[in-house]
């Protein structure tokens, strides 16, 4: 696997979504979206056209910069740089699918020891130059451009190659892992001793420990494992004033809980490094099953019951109508004897009120005798609710393709359609309301064009207390007008979570997409405290300016002193 992905889209450079085996496909996003090219309409520029800037890094940083790194650790390579210009955000590959490169890191930089990245960062500090942390590239809220308007040089600080794990302790069930480390090649190191970390972000593939960390990212499996907040067990992290270490302990008391404080703190505060992490032996049974339920209210119940009783599965997936007609679409038509059997068995479930099914996927992992009971009670459950059993294929149909949808985006791109995604989480009595307020919001944004679009939703994560709810949408843009186009969508989206509840997102993060609704989130109070902790931590501020926290309004910090 490459360690980076396609300039301009999603995955593997070799590989694109595979529409080929999906004869539905395409004609049902075409009509919903209202595509009439049979061709692509907008494809990207052509890589050699993309004119780059001169770096900033002058002969004396550069210089400088050598006395830390080896040759072969710092490059001014064109590619490399434009690589490391923008995350996977829309805005992001648009942007860079038209030839536009707002800002290029002036170098990337590739260390391989928690020391050579010390010496950097206090080099930054004393130079004033910046210093943004990457890990895969995969952020989707601008958390790893380079400031366009920034005057400082800036440099990319990749830590692909700090990718190992150190240590694991099969006693205490932890392990010391470099933040650098890919997931896959994570969880392939704790394979082979018998262990897993459990972390299966839809980003997996291409993303790392260490953004996972900065970003606060939940998995597939956060049911069973929690999310990536809750593995911790201990960070180093390197800001200009000083190196922060945690204890490797169970729990403490002892002040605030600074393991909390740098997770999420998306490279402002400091560059973790690396971390000690919670792990569990390899799960002997990986169990996935479906069920269709008539509306995505008794999807909701249903669950809601299996955790108030105590059954919760390891993994719950619960579609809406709209993202189970694309699951549908998305599968191959049977033929045959299979194809009456599926007909007949469309038409029972339809005379029996399933006619817009929502599919919920549920998985079960551990030891066999552990999970027994636990699924047992679990589906009895979700049948009392009107479940109707899809049995186990659809849910290793799931398993097997969850990694694949990123890709499609691209492909609409293509045509000139945006497509984009908003989650957040919150609590039961809240749930069905903000899902049916913004699905609304949107549908009626769709008739005030042309009536066509895309809007879905899906339970991923949940918790005692209320859940995470995942939309996408989609829309053919106008010509000349996209950025403006998305931009509308994206206000839109987040306003109405914000009014109806919502936390401003789950687990993507703040970056610079989500800045604007920051003093809204966490009060222009812990807006201030935040601000503190980054003076107190960077005061030149020379870690991944411009993101997470908005400017401060001197006038209305000073109004609050003052009374």
């Amino acid at each position: 696997m490459p360690h980076m992905m396609k300039w301009w889209g999603w995955g593997d450079p070799k590989l694109n979504f595979p529409m080929a085996d999906k004869p539905n496909l395409w004609p049902w996003v075409a009509k919903k979206l209202g595509i009439v090219s049979a061709v692509p309409t907008a494809m990207p520029v052509d890589l050699s056209s993309i004119q780059m800037t001169p770096t900033q890094a002058s002969t004396e940083l550069l210089a400088e910069l050598r006395q830390i790194l080896k040759p072969d650790q710092i490059t001014l390579d064109p590619f490399e740089r434009l690589l490391h210009s923008y995350g996977k955000s829309f805005p992001d590959l648009f942007c860079v699918r038209n030839g536009v490169v707002r800002r290029a890191p002036d170098a990337v930089l590739l260390p391989d020891s928690h020391e050579q990245v010390e010496a950097l960062v206090k080099l930054a500090h004393q130079r004033n130059f910046c210093l943004i942390p990457f890990g895969g590239g995969t952020n989707i809220v601008g958390g790893i451009n380079p400031e366009a308007d920034e005057v400082r040089p800036m440099m990319t600080l990749s830590l692909r190659n700090m990718n190992r794990l150190i240590s694991i302790d099969p006693e205490s069930r932890t392990a010391t892992i470099q933040a650098g480390a890919l997931g896959p090649k994570l969880e392939a190191d704790l394979a082979e001793q018998g262990h897993s970390l459990g972390h299966y972000p839809d980003s997996f593939e291409y993303s790392t420990l260490g953004g996972w960390l900065a970003t606060r990212s939940a998995g597939m499996q956060s049911d069973a494992y929690g999310k990536i907040e809750d593995m911790v067990v201990s960070i180093k992290m390197i800001t200009p004033s000083g190196t922060i270490i945690t204890k490797a302990v169970p729990s403490s008391s002892a002040g605030p809980d600074l393991n909390r404080i740098m997770v999420g703190s998306e490279g402002i505060l400091g560059v973790i490094t690396e971390a000690t992490m919670r792990v569990h032996k390899t799960p002997a049974i990986k169990d996935y099953r479906g069920y269709l339920f008539k509306s995505f209210e008794d999807g909701v119940h249903g669950i809601q019951e299996c955790l108030d009783r105590g059954f919760a599965p390891s993994m719950i997936r619960l579609q809406d109508s709209g993202e189970s007609e694309l699951a549908f679409n998305m599968k191959a038509p049977k033929h045959g004897l299979e194809g009456w059997i599926q007909n007949r068995v469309k038409g029972w479930l339809r005379f029996r009120g399933y006619t817009e099914p929502c599919i919920l996927i549920v998985g079960f992992e551990g030891a066999g005798k552990s999970i027994a009971a636990t699924r047992r009670s679990a589906l009895a459950i979700l049948k009392s609710h009107g479940g109707f059993p899809l049995g186990k294929s659809v849910g290793n149909t799931w398993s097997k393709d969850k990694f694949n949808i990123p890709y499609l985006r691209d492909y609409i791109m293509d045509y000139g359609c945006m497509a984009d995604v908003a989650e957040t989480s919150i609590l039961w009595s809240k749930v069905l309301p903000l899902y049916t307020g913004t699905v609304e919001a949107v549908k009626a944004r769709f008739r005030q064009e042309d009536g066509t679009g895309y809007i879905g939703c899906h339970i991923s994560h949940t918790y005692k207390t209320g859940a995470c709810l995942y939309f996408t949408f989609a829309a053919r843009q106008p010509k000349g007008k996209e950025l403006e186009h998305y931009y509308e969508y994206k206000r839109l989206v987040t306003d109405t979570i914000m009014s109806l509840g919502g936390t401003l997102s789950h687990h993507h993060a703040v970056g610079i997409e989500h800045r604007p609704w920051m003093n809204q989130e966490v009060s222009p109070a812990g807006l201030q405290a935040l601000h503190a902790l980054k003076t107190s931590l960077d005061p030149k501020q020379v870690l991944n300016p411009g993101k997470l926290l908005p400017e401060l309004d001197a006038t209305r910090v000073s109004e609050q002193a003052e009374n």
